[in-house]
């Protein structure tokens, strides 16, 4: 049996060795989200993760009380991994705000996050979220704790250009304008190339963030 783990990669858990619960509790999540990438929403159940894992539904009470929760485990593992790596660009040291920003763009619109595993997975998600509230209330938490952080980084780019704009607008926008052209990268693979996209957005912001001028 393989399993693909949070960026996609195939992982091969030992048979031999006994698994811990953290162990299995971790197996369950991946494996559901392997499942929602290859089958989407409709195709992914707690019966089909059971019969992928060759276990009884009956264990899965010792790990998640419903199958929701097994979904909003999934989701959190997914949307903490992207958080992770997205905070991690923001809190190193870089010779500038631009440096920094783009980093953060090529970070965002990377192969890691648009590849057809991880696209997959969020798009099933999303589309769960409509059915259940606390899928929902997730994503919206995300959505602005990932919005704060880009603002952060937004602030410092304005602050070293000597700009002045509207960062609430700018941070909503960008952060749409990013979102866009991730999902175009994911869904229609060869449209646009990862660097032409980072180009629109570094266009986008030297048009939003330009120096003040002085009359």
């Amino acid at each position: 049996m393989s399993d693909m783990d949070l960026t996609g990669t195939i992982v091969r858990p030992t048979p031999a060795r006994r698994l811990s619960y953290d162990d299995r509790r971790r197996l369950i999540i991946e494996t559901t989200l392997a499942s929602l990438a290859r089958n989407g929403a409709e195709g992914t159940s707690l019966r089909s993760v059971c019969r992928t894992m060759s276990v009884a539904p009956s264990l899965m009470v010792h790990f998640f009380a419903h199958w929701e929760d097994v979904l909003q485990a999934a989701q959190t593992a997914l949307i903490d991994h992207f958080a992770d790596e997205f905070a991690t660009v923001l809190q190193t040291e870089f010779p500038s705000a631009r440096a920094r920003m783009d980093a953060v763009m090529d970070a965002y619109l990377s192969n890691d996050w648009h590849g057809t595993n991880a696209v997959g997975a969020w798009m099933a998600l999303w589309q769960l979220s409509g059915r259940y509230k606390n899928l929902q209330q997730n994503l919206a938490k995300s959505l602005a704790g990932r919005r704060e952080l880009l603002r952060r980084a937004l602030s410092d780019l304005a602050a070293e250009n000597g700009a002045e704009a509207d960062l609430d607008d700018v941070s909503d926008c960008f952060m749409l304008m990013l979102d866009g052209l991730w999902l175009e990268l994911s869904t229609n693979p060869g449209g646009i190339s990862e660097q032409r996209a980072v180009q629109i957005c570094r266009q986008w912001l030297d048009r939003a963030l330009r120096p003040q001028t002085v009359a």
